[in-house]
């Protein structure tokens, strides 16, 4: 894929069906249903590999999940930040 291309990832789905449709031109998202592919593959099927690298696949649509990014507060930030370094000490 050009270096420029426009990335775009597409989700749809019909009311009455239980398989969504995914257009997807992200690598990160690309890779994550390849490996969905492998682990689960009578629920997730790659259906189209392009020449440009988008794929296109079914997944079920109970695997769709929009949610806001988490709010984090800088008091809770600091904190993870120390037991993350606490962790490292010990290894």
């Amino acid at each position: 894929m050009a270096k420029d291309a426009f990335i775009e990832n597409v989700i749809e789905w019909l009311k009455n069906d239980n398989r969504a449709t995914l257009s997807l031109s992200q690598r990160r998202t690309i890779s994550k249903i390849e490996k969905l592919a492998n682990e689960y593959p009578d629920e997730c099927k790659i259906t189209a590999r392009n020449t440009d690298g988008t794929i296109c696949a079914h997944v079920p649509v109970s695997w769709i999940k929009i949610s806001p990014k988490r709010k984090v507060s800088e008091q809770q930030r600091v904190a993870a930040s120390e037991r993350m370094s606490k962790i490292k000490a010990q290894l």
